[in-house]
């Protein structure tokens, strides 16, 4: 944590080429960016670049953590402009403290319920509270701590819905693309001017893919090749690290999870959710359905709607996140007086967006769907970043 702080204002370092404001540090073109990472032989490293002082980032996700890596400053300096005689340790905890409930409200109100579907959400109680509301179920015998089944399996849905391209819009509308293994380890692009908002609004108007067990070829041969002719094959890294992690297979926890009515004996037991297709396809590759490893057998799940996951996957999220939030005392929006936050800030907090958090940290995008999650649309408009609303920071001057 203190590598990537800046140890002033309770601000996190960004990366710096001109130094031309004391309160901002930014490129030459006027950017913010991560720190750089000019480790030699990580796989990143171009010496072409680096003669031009274009290194890679301290991240692996560059755009989701470099917009929280500028939100954290942008809270910062506000908390400071409300209490100017408050030292940098305070600034820098309160701010991550602020940051860290964002996240939360954001995780439980936003995504979640697009991943797992508002029964699931009733079912495993992670639907954000209103208001003052507070929560008084914290558990100190519940771990947070990630399962192997959740870390190692279910979480990496998303790598089916990977695209093939990543799109790029500008100001204007107009559309280019590119390959998504043409840009694994080469972010150099992130330096020049205008490529941060464009991407931005190119990844906000593309659809992510089905959840199945269908992925693209830019990451199942072509993973991390940077300028080779292929790469890593992401489903088989999956495969083989669930099985060096020691998973039970599929069915085992598919009978955990109540689905099918048990275990099951055979292929044909899996028809309740699963095509006949799948099932065949499994069956060629499988010996045994006790067999199939439970990231293919997850994938290979009908989603219960409205929801993206078959019944296992949904399952263990359910689960995990169910922990996460009981099993933390100093989650967000909890009644101890000595971790919780005040009623005022619990509301504010509360009024926490993805949009909001987008405009404030990439005011050059200017404008964003209300739920920036989902494809725009008529039910989901893009809008003014000047018509969003923002949290309110005053409940927190001393």
């Amino acid at each position: 944590m203190n590598s990537l702080r800046a140890f002033r204002g309770g601000k996190l370092l960004l990366q710096v080429v001109s130094s031309r404001s004391l309160s901002l540090q930014v490129t030459g073109e006027g950017v913010e960016l991560l720190p750089p990472k000019k480790e030699l032989g990580d796989g990143c490293y171009v010496p072409l670049m680096a003669s031009v002082n274009r290194y890679c980032f301290r991240a692996a996700l560059v755009l989701l953590h470099l917009r929280f890596g500028r939100h954290h400053n942008l809270v910062a300096n506000r908390l400071q402009e409300l209490n100017p005689r408050l030292e940098d340790e305070r600034l820098f905890q309160e701010s991550r403290r602020i940051v860290v409930a964002q996240l939360q409200h954001i995780v439980y109100n936003e995504y979640l319920p697009t991943v797992l579907g508002k029964k699931a959400m009733r079912k495993y109680q992670l639907k954000s509270l209103k208001g003052k509301q507070r929560r008084s179920d914290y558990d100190p015998g519940r771990s947070v701590a990630a399962t192997s089944e959740f870390a190692t399996a279910a979480f990496r849905f998303g790598h089916s819905q990977i695209p093939d391209l990543i799109e790029r819009a500008d100001a204007a509308g107009e559309v280019s693309a590119t390959t998504l293994s043409s840009e694994m380890l080469r972010p150099f692009s992130l330096y020049a001017e205008g490529v941060v908002p464009d991407l931005l609004r190119g990844s906000g108007r593309q659809s992510a893919g089905e959840v199945d067990a269908l992925f693209s070829k830019e990451v199942t041969g072509k993973l991390f090749r940077s300028s080779k002719p292929f790469g890593l094959d992401l489903v088989a890294l999956n495969v083989q690290r669930g099985r060096d992690h020691g998973l039970p297979g599929y069915t085992t926890l598919r009978a955990v999870c109540g689905g099918g009515g048990g275990k099951g004996r055979d292929f044909e037991d899996l028809g309740e959710d699963m095509d006949q297709g799948v099932i065949d396809s499994l069956r060629r590759v499988y010996s045994h359905v006790d067999d199939i490893d439970l990231f293919i057998g997850g994938l290979s799940e009908r989603p219960l709607p409205p929801g993206l996951l078959g019944p296992t996957f949904t399952c263990i999220l359910g689960d995990q996140f169910s922990r996460i939030r009981r099993g933390d005392r100093y989650w967000y929006e909890t009644s101890d007086e000595d971790t919780g936050f005040g009623d005022d800030q619990l509301e504010q907090l509360r009024k926490t967006t993805l949009a909001d958090l987008l405009c404030g940290a990439f005011p050059e995008v200017r404008a964003i769907q209300e739920r920036p999650l989902e494809v725009a649309s008529a039910e989901n408009p893009v809008v003014s970043c000047c018509h969003v609303s923002s949290v309110d920071l005053k409940p927190w001057k001393a």
